[in-house]
């Protein structure tokens, strides 16, 4: 009986761990509430080249804090794309605005 017990946990501690580690927080740090940045792609980028950067971006969002930018864009070249962007708002449970 205590062999089965072992076994049992030695087989469910890998999948505890791994289900904990699926849980870590979007970004390294600390931002405002998502919620007020739920907006559509395409409403935000300004001059239509599939792209987000930070003068678009502020200009939509007039709160827009550079962390929120900096988080968004994840591959850090300056420029938030639509992919990034839907990244973000799945992340946050954010509901697809039109």
């Amino acid at each position: 009986m205590k062999r089965l017990w072992f076994l049992t946990i030695l087989i469910m501690f890998p999948a505890f761990v791994a289900a904990c580690a699926g849980s870590e927080k979007y970004h390294k740090t600390d931002l405002p509430d998502p919620k007020s940045y739920n907006a559509h792609f395409g409403d935000m980028d300004a001059d239509g080249d599939e792209f987000v950067n930070w003068g678009e971006f502020t200009a939509y969002f007039q709160h827009a804090e550079k962390a929120v930018f900096d988080a968004v864009d994840l591959n850090q070249d300056g420029n938030i794309d639509h992919d990034e962007w839907h990244e973000f708002k799945e992340a946050h449970g954010l509901e697809h605005i039109e």
